[in-house]
């Protein structure tokens, strides 16, 4: 039986957030409409053996090496014949609630290619679930302001902000992203547009995905009036200039010429 909805969710050495997560999705196992795809990027914790005592109805593939998020969520895609992908981080906590309006707007809305809706911190606040498409001066003014912090200095207090959109209202809203922690995708959708780019290993594959999904004719929209929780790991700040802020550096230098490159072929 073909499923409606297949939930993509990859990790690396996240059992401690994946409890949780796969928890709040147990009402999936009595739904033969959805089925829920973990890929693991070479996890060295318990993680998969946790998961396959505890969620045996979860699918699983096991990856030799950690190959990022956008290799790892083009795995699950390739692995589903579902009309409809939900790609979720591993700190998420999920209600069934909110999964069903999601679903009940893409199903009422065609030309919506990939929506989400609002994520809120375990500090009870809503977090920056949709933003704008990033700016070369606006990641550099974000990443001199974060480094900045670091020493005491408050450097370019407003640029962070600038990406972000006024989420106070409760209608849904068309956007230019949102954020991969949460997103519903139309399985029709993601197929005219392709894959996740795999070149970019963290960073704005989110971004990217969605502007392809735009440039293909399809909205994104994000519903300010329904939630999950997220946990939200940050590992770039964490670290003064670590491994993965590195990663999202070069990711981010590897979208903006891929921009420029498509504008200069007329694509």
């Amino acid at each position: 039986m073909k499923t409606k909805l297949t939930i993509i969710i990859i990790g690396h050495n996240s059992w401690h957030f994946l409890q949780k997560n796969l928890a709040s999705l147990e009402f999936v196992k009595d739904d033969p409409e959805m089925e829920i795809l973990y890929v693991d990027n070479a996890s060295t914790d318990e993680t998969r053996a946790a998961i396959t005592y505890s969620y045996p109805y979860v699918k699983m593939i096991s990856c030799g090496m950690n190959r990022g998020i956008a290799a790892a969520r083009n795995i699950g895609m390739v692995n589903s014949a579902s009309e409809y992908l939900l790609f979720l981080d591993s700190d998420t906590i999920v209600n069934k609630e909110a999964l069903d309006e999601m679903m009940r707007y893409m199903e009422e809305h065609e030309e919506v290619g990939l929506c989400s809706c609002k994520l809120i911190g375990q500090d009870g606040l809503p977090q920056a679930s949709c933003k704008h498409y990033p700016t070369r001066l606006g990641v550099i003014k974000s990443g001199l302001h974060n480094i900045g912090v670091k020493f005491g200095l408050n450097l370019f207090p407003n640029a962070y902000a600038r990406t972000l959109y006024d989420t106070s209202g409760s209608e849904p809203m068309e956007v230019d992203f949102v954020v991969g922690a949460c997103q519903l995708i139309r399985k029709k959708a993601q197929i005219k547009v392709g894959f996740l780019d795999e070149r970019i290993f963290y960073g704005p594959e989110d971004a990217d995905f969605c502007r392809r999904l735009k440039k293909k004719g399809y909205k994104i929209i994000y519903l300010p009036y329904i939630s999950i929780i997220h946990d939200y790991q940050r590992p770039i700040t964490q670290k003064f200039m670590s491994l993965q802020t590195l990663k999202q550096i070069k990711g981010y230098s590897y979208y903006f010429r891929k921009i420029v490159e498509e504008k200069m072929r007329g694509i």
